[in-house]
């Protein structure tokens, strides 16, 4: 008897780091894409321009990357819990000035504080999951799905919650931040209950390493240009496919408009999940195909005004991202020797945002002078050329490296 409530404890308090971890990945990643479904309307409120809209979106990528960097290896020196609660407290701020915002400086003030968020908490919340998974393969593995599952689903579910409660509740430019840091608190009591884990002695801050050794570096520029590719449809359409949309169809539902991007999104969890037995060469450059198709459908509908070409071109490109992001990261888990697998890993996710965030300021300055929607269509147009080009080099590169060995 004493010895099952022995062995019950350790077992609970792992379930509960797990859910943790779980919850405070979604909260998240659910607040990062929030403010998607709602520029349009921020736009009308505050009257700023298509420029500003899309540095609103890149504001936080570029708070995100250093965050990342420095806060993955402090949570292991200082633990997982103390970044959690920071990160969540610093959603909350943000999602507090998002409701007060009075102009579009505090909407800035927003958006870095939700970058800070996700970079203090992304990597301490995912390295709790897998503290607490168990060491064995099965859990490793349950805590990777896991992890895939809240940071795509909860951008998904971001522009869903933000246009459905936009559209159809009261205080439309607010309310959706209340519920959001309402959830943020529920999640920061979870994390607060939730045990500390012990550390391992001797365990300090280490200074973040990037690089890339020289034998895998061109397989690296491959692999790396797929994945930029791949985020910047990602950031272009996050930051501005609900207004798109709403042009589009000449509507202004909110609801609507944000769908369309979940439906991208969601398209490419679904695909990570189960393109994982695909040979990472094959899910690679084929993602690049299918993200090209995807956009060009895009492409297509806003210069036809076929507008049932939307739905097509969210799957193919949600389809195309899901499988190049795949393909891309275990092709370069393979090739990389595991003393230097840390440093490779972080340089490839520092790629990755830096096209999540940079191309959507190219379609921002375009619109200057075209307009948001030609500005988007045109950049989406060089991406799936580039796509195009890209592709045949996944195997060329893969073909080299087998005749070198």
């Amino acid at each position: 008897m004493s010895e099952t409530r022995l062995n019950a404890a350790p077992v609970s308090a792992g379930h509960r780091a797990f859910a943790a971890g779980a919850a405070t990945l979604a909260a998240l990643y659910v607040g990062n894409n929030l403010p998607s479904a709602l520029y349009a309307l921020l736009r009308t409120t505050f009257g700023f321009s298509a420029l500003v809209q899309t540095l609103l979106y890149a504001v936080a990528v570029a708070v995100i990357v250093p965050g990342l960097l420095v806060a993955g290896p402090l949570s292991d020196a200082v633990g997982r819990r103390p970044l959690m609660l920071v990160a969540l407290t610093a959603f909350f701020a943000g999602d507090v000035a998002f409701t007060f915002a009075t102009g579009t400086g505090w909407l800035f003030v927003a958006r870095i504080l939700q970058g800070l968020g996700m970079g203090a908490g992304a990597a301490a919340a995912q390295a709790m999951l897998s503290d607490s998974a168990g060491q064995d393969a099965g859990g490793q593995r349950r805590a990777a799905m896991t992890a895939t599952a809240c940071v795509t689903f909860g951008l998904a579910l971001g522009p869903v919650v933000g246009g459905l409660l936009a559209q159809y509740g009261p205080l439309p430019r607010h309310l959706s931040f209340v519920v959001h840091a309402v959830a943020v608190a529920a999640v920061a009591l979870l994390v607060l209950r939730t045990p500390q884990p012990v550390r391992a002695e001797g365990v300090r801050w280490r200074r973040p390493r990037l690089g890339v050794p020289a034998e895998i570096r061109r397989t690296f520029v491959v692999a790396g240009a797929s994945s930029f590719l791949a985020w910047a449809v990602l950031g272009v359409f996050s930051a501005v496919v609900p207004s798109l949309v709403q042009s589009m169809l000449g509507s202004t539902n909110l609801a609507i408009a944000a769908a369309a991007l979940a439906l991208m999104i969601a398209t490419s969890g679904f695909v990570q999940f189960g393109a994982r037995k695909l040979p990472p060469i094959a899910a690679q450059a084929s993602g690049l195909v299918v993200l090209a198709a995807g956009l060009a459908l895009l492409v297509l509908a806003n210069g036809t005004g076929a507008t049932w070409l939307v739905v097509p071109a969210m799957l193919g490109t949600g389809t195309g991202h899901g499988l190049v992001f795949t393909g891309a990261l275990a092709e370069l888990t393979v090739v990389t020797p595991p003393a230097e697998r840390g440093a490779v890993i972080g340089t490839y996710y520092v790629v990755s945002y830096v096209g999540l965030g940079g191309p959507v300021v190219v379609v921002g300055l375009l619109s200057l002078a075209r307009g948001l929607p030609a500005a988007t269509v045109l950049v989406a147009a060089v991406i799936g050329v580039l796509c195009l080009v890209l592709a045949p080099l996944v195997f060329l590169e893969t073909r080299r490296r087998a005749s070198v060995r």
